[in-house]
């Protein structure tokens, strides 16, 4: 049995995981979804958040865990589990990526999503996109959040997701990742492709995933938001993922 720490994207807070969580404690696991810095019951501002403050929480969620762990980032919480499994990478026992950013030293997520697009056209999530007139916050356009993020959840998880969904400060999202590659480079390491996703587009996904030939490519037909739309085959996936 393992020790699962699920460490959710910009937007959310932990309670993106709630159809997710049961599904491993029934398994037999102990699951572990802390809010980052500024998301959810944290009582910092959104716009005073960092990413070296996310970081230092979840490395301390993984010291309070007592024992090594299997830790998940969803989107912009790749980048969180990159820094934290290079600087803790004794108290991992696998690290999942699920449609998440994958950086290399020195990117933002910023910075992953022009070098991603390269020169194709903006993506949707840029169209989307709307920065704070002080620059420190942004969010998604009101029409554009269902269906980028949850277009294959049911209605009504769909709107309730909808309601939860919150200003995202924008410093962790511009800050550069400085991290140790080859620590990193020790832990088991998967990537779950989201095949149907419009935020980080699949093939996008496999660019980041082509840098990264210690971390092994699973797939999941599903939206950017798995843990609502497909939440059993989601959990099957991070049991078969940490078996196999």
């Amino acid at each position: 049995m393992a020790c699962f720490i699920l460490v959710h994207g910009a937007w959310h807070d932990a309670r993106c995981w709630e159809l997710v969580a049961p599904l491993l404690v029934a398994a037999g696991h102990r699951v572990r979804t802390p809010d980052l810095p500024g998301h959810g019951n944290s009582k910092l501002p959104p716009t005073r958040s960092t990413l070296k403050a996310y970081v230092e929480h979840i490395g301390a969620e993984i010291d309070a865990a007592g024992e090594p762990v299997v830790l998940i980032g969803h989107s912009m919480g790749g980048m969180v589990v990159t820094a934290v499994a290079a600087a803790q990478p004794h108290q991992l026992l696998h690290l999942v990526y699920l449609c998440g950013y994958l950086p290399r030293n020195g990117d933002s997520v910023f910075a992953l999503i022009a070098r991603n697009r390269g020169h194709e056209p903006l993506t949707a999530i840029e169209l989307a996109l709307q920065m704070s007139d002080d620059k420190r916050s942004c969010h998604i356009a009101d029409d554009a959040i269902v269906p980028l993020f949850y277009g294959e959840a049911e209605p009504a998880v769909a709107a309730t997701a909808r309601q939860r969904f919150a200003p995202q400060g924008s410093l962790p999202l511009a800050a550069e990742l400085d991290y140790d590659e080859a620590a990193l480079a020790t832990v088991p390491c998967s990537y779950i492709v989201c095949t149907r996703d419009r935020v980080i587009p699949a093939h996008h996904q496999r660019r980041m995933l082509a840098t990264a030939p210690h971390c092994r490519a699973l797939e999941l037909a599903s939206d950017h938001s798995p843990f609502y739309s497909h939440p059993a085959a989601l959990a099957a996936l991070l049991l078969h993922g940490i078996r196999a």
